[in-house]
């Protein structure tokens, strides 16, 4: 989990790491100038650790749309009451089978949007790999 001096020293990091990428980039074109086979080698490998970076910020970044947010917390609500009219109208509460019903709605919902910010959560995604590697590229 992140703690929010950790997540204030990551965006600086991140400014760093472009500044990187573009310095790499500069130095493996200026190397490779009139090498056709070295260029051949060295560019695309380049370019596919930028893209690797870019595609994992974007799907660290990356949350569940709002209607779907919305579907989901929908759903349960309307499941609950559902649950509440069934027991109306048969006139008696199944409280073992509504509390497990209940229970396993909310972990569920819990755990979906839990796993949502996994920096913040208490399912914790560690980035701990992710944080050093950007500290070791100071």
């Amino acid at each position: 989990m992140l703690s929010g001096e950790r997540r204030d020293q990551i965006e600086p990091l991140l400014a760093k790491v472009n500044g990187l990428h573009e310095r790499m980039w500069e130095a493996a074109i200026k190397g490779t100038r009139d090498r056709a086979p070295v260029m051949v080698v060295v560019l695309p490998s380049i370019n596919e650790i930028i893209d690797l970076h870019s595609t994992h910020l974007a799907l660290a970044r990356r949350h569940l749309p709002l209607p779907i947010m919305a579907v989901l917390l929908g759903t349960a609500a309307i499941g609950i009451a559902l649950l509440g009219f069934g027991n109306g109208r048969v006139g008696r509460r199944f409280s073992l089978l509504d509390c497990v019903y209940g229970t396993v709605l909310a972990i569920a919902l819990w755990m979906t949007i839990d796993l949502d910010y996994p920096g913040i959560g208490a399912i914790g995604v560690s980035n701990r790999p992710i944080v050093e590697a950007l500290a070791a590229m100071k």
